[in-house]
């Protein structure tokens, strides 16, 4: 108690310090207030005066200047009120607050609404409750009892009503018309659907240092045991307080990682195996994320692969991290990456040991790397670093990788966490995969496209990228253990779960094209690479959802992707002229999604209309010279312009005309492929205020068609002498429309 009078007095005699010696004359705040505002004028006038009349400057000043007072006075009159409330209300408020700021992280421009009413409405039932018991509340004979009776009433429905919205799981979505499934379908494949189990029984062990102090299939259950490895290099963040409490849960700090594996493979397939490598993203460290990837593990296994599920818990977020103390691990996902290529690096060794239980049974030039979220990023890095010789930000750090790595998938992932050099990562001749879901909580927006759109694919290297945008899919149902809430803490309630889909279908989309990739890009089986174009091929084994695809091979004719210059008349073929006529927009800039996401460059357009056939709106590509399409399909990729808020948009559909160099023409609908199906609806959270972004994205969709089927009978059509290809908005009698990627691909 003495400790606690002298800690008073001390601060007593501070605030005294500060204090003035004497009252200041209430004059003064009035020369305060006079100076301000003549202040603020001055410089609002010689910063804003020349843009804007003087009249609306004067009305600007004068709200903003009103503002501040009313804010003033509400202060003054909280502090007046202040002495009133009981110290105890006064510690359980400000308690409340920052218990709730702390573990909710409620976002949103109005998240503080639910801030508010968290701490309010038990302070008002309690208060009513306290009034009650000491009779100062029934029987209700005046206006102030009355007052504090309804308070108590309405405070505890509020509560009630509150805690039942915020608990439950949330409403089911307003049904949505899959447009993609109207009309014209093309024909399924006919193959095996690629999610089933396969002739071979899966076979698991563990691969660790044997040390582990938590799991005991990185512990004593290890098959085979492994040294540690220095990534102090590219972990520059494991320090402070924070890394050293790290260190002291795992057993070991950043000199000293572990390589530790989960490994699935066939029993009875003995030759060389082709192998395919999965690494996890951010989660809990305490709560292990890699046995999320078995169902992956066992399905791939029993179809003839070598599977490894790699252990980076220890770079994730934990327990430990304080953020008092700097947090956890910052720009980890380099290390992310280094240490898959190293998981690479000692199975490569294995494989060439004679004894070791890995000898002679890995194909080691049919290598697939599996990354989800942050891991997501990390295989992509992993790509680069594969043919680099040092480490980008350290070249003290040698690389000596080169795998023959034929596909990189990347499972929701973050774009842009690590810069190499301070700049994007662009990979250059891989084969590329990324899957997102359009109601991830965790990673909002389709950053694995802005990752896709820059990869670059030499004419002469024989393969492609291709992106699958989902309904109904969050982040975590891609992995197991991470399940239906993208987060953790109570903040996730947020999240409207209940439109989501289940997880077995989730998981059931992601088998379907994973091991469909892995053929076509490591078995080089051709049968399920028009799954990539278009989902409507494997219509047959996917649930009902709507897909929006993402295709770009390799080998191509492309005419125009608006990223050449910022003249809009031109095109990416020498010579070649855009033109337009009736449009309500015709621009180009760079397709932003959310968090200021940049995808790329594409046309935007608009028309408002429909015209006779003679005058209607049109969009049209001029060629210098004559292209042959023998053997060729017109191909773009084609979003929807306008949010969808409501749910309720209607599909978009055009003519396509090609025209050859004598005028013969002929035209097709876009439907022929398919209509343009609205932007998917989000609505992520319950309540619409809680979010600060928009409730969808243009993402693109691939349209192709095979112009000589199309042709038809028009039999004097050049095929090989193709002059313009117009778009003409004759169809929809409005709508907005984001054009990329015009180019002639091979059947």
């Amino acid at each position: 108690m003495i400790i606690i009078a002298k800690i008073k007095s001390f601060f007593k005699r501070i605030v005294e310090f500060l204090s003035p010696a004497e009252k200041l004359p209430s004059r003064a705040g009035k020369f305060i207030v006079a100076f301000v505002v003549l202040f603020l004028s001055v410089i609002h006038v010689l910063y804003f005066y020349q843009h804007i009349p003087i009249l609306y400057l004067i009305g600007y000043l004068l709200f903003y200047i009103g503002c501040g007072i009313v804010i003033s006075v509400l202060i003054m009159w909280l502090l007046k009120l202040l002495p009133r409330i009981p110290a105890a209300y006064q510690v359980a408020i400000i308690f409340c607050y920052l218990a709730v700021f702390y573990f909710f992280h409620l976002p949103g421009t109005y998240g503080w609404v639910l801030i508010a009413g968290i701490i309010v409405l038990p302070i008002l039932i309690f208060t009513g409750l306290y009034q009650w018991k000491k009779g100062s509340l029934f029987p209700l004979k005046n206006l102030k009892r009355i007052f504090w009776f309804l308070v108590l009433v309405l405070s505890s429905f509020a509560l009630i009503l509150g805690l039942c919205l915020f608990l439950g799981q949330g409403t089911k979505p307003i049904a949505v018309v899959n447009y993609k499934l109207k009309g014209k379908l093309p024909e399924a494949i006919k193959l095996p659907d690629p999610s089933l189990k396969g002739l071979y029984k899966p076979i698991f062990l563990s691969y660790g240092n044997g040390k582990d102090k938590w799991r005991k299939e990185f512990g004593d259950g290890v098959k085979i045991k492994t040294t540690s490895i220095d990534g102090s290099r590219l972990l520059t963040s494991w320090s402070g307080v924070s890394g050293k409490l790290r260190t002291m849960y795992f057993g070991f700090d950043q000199k000293s990682l572990p390589l530790n594996g989960l490994v699935w493979y066939p029993k009875e397939k003995k030759g060389p195996l082709p192998l395919v490598v999965i690494v996890h993203g951010n989660h809990l460290a305490q709560h292990a994320s890699d046995p999320g990837y078995t169902f992956l593990g066992e399905l791939l296994a029993s179809r003839g692969y070598m599977v490894v599920s790699v252990d980076e818990n220890f770079l994730n977020l934990s327990l430990t991290d304080l953020d008092v103390f700097g947090g956890g691990l910052k720009n980890e996902n380099a290390a992310r990456a280094w240490l898959l290529l190293k998981h690479l690096e000692l199975l490569r060794k294995w494989n060439n040991t004679p004894g070791n239980s890995f000898y002679k049974r890995l194909d080691m030039d049919k290598i697939a790397i599996v990354g989800h979220s942050r891991g997501g990023e990390a295989v992509t890095h992993a790509a680069v670093f594969n043919k680099l010789s040092h480490y980008p930000d350290d070249a003290r750090e040698i690389f000596k990788f080169n795998f023959n790595i034929g596909a990189v998938i990347a499972i929701a992932p973050v774009d842009g966490q690590y810069k190499p050099g301070g700049t994007l990562t662009v990979a250059k001749d891989i084969n590329y995969f990324v899957i997102q879901g359009a109601l991830d909580m965790d990673m909002q927006t389709y950053g694995g496209l802005a990752t896709m759109k820059r990869i670059q694919l030499s004419p002469s290297f024989n393969g492609f990228k291709a992106g699958l945008y989902l309904s109904a899919a969050n982040h975590g149902q891609f992995n197991s253990v991470w399940g239906r809430k993208d987060g953790s803490g109570p903040g996730i309630n947020r999240f409207n779960l209940k439109q989501l889909m289940d997880e077995r279908e989730q998981q059931k989309i992601l088998s379907v094209y994973i091991n469909g990739f892995l053929e076509t890009t490591l078995n080089n089986k051709a049968g399920y690479k028009p799954l990539f174009m278009d989902t409507r091929f494997g219509r047959n084994w996917l649930p009902k959802k709507i897909y929006m695809n993402q295709f770009e091979p390799a080998q191509k004719t492309l005419l125009a992707d608006f990223d050449e210059d910022i003249d809009v008349g031109t095109m990416s073929v020498p010579g070649g002229k855009i033109t337009t006529s009736g449009l309500r927009e015709w621009k180009e800039q760079q397709n932003k999604f959310l968090w200021g996401m940049q995808v790329s460059k594409a046309v935007y357009l608009g028309w408002d209309s429909l015209k006779p056939k003679h005058q209607a709106s049109f969009f049209s590509l001029t060629l210098s010279s004559p292209l042959a399409l023998s053997g060729k399909m017109l191909s773009f990729s084609l979003a929807a312009g306008k949010e969808n808020t409501s749910g309720s948009v209607k599909p978009i559909d055009f003519t396509i005309e090609v025209t050859d160099r004598k005028n013969h023409r002929f035209s097709f609908p876009l439907s022929n492929c398919s209509l343009l199906q609205p932007q998917i609806a989000k609505h992520l959270s319950k309540f619409d205020f809680l979010s600060d972004y928009p409730n969808s994205e243009a993402v693109p969709d691939f349209f192709y068609f095979d112009l000589a089927k199309a042709l038809g009978n028009h039999s004097d059509f050049e095929l090989n002498d193709l002059k313009e290809i117009r778009f003409i908005f004759d169809k929809t009698s409005s709508g907005d429309i984001i054009v990329d990627d015009i180019a002639l691909i091979n059947k």
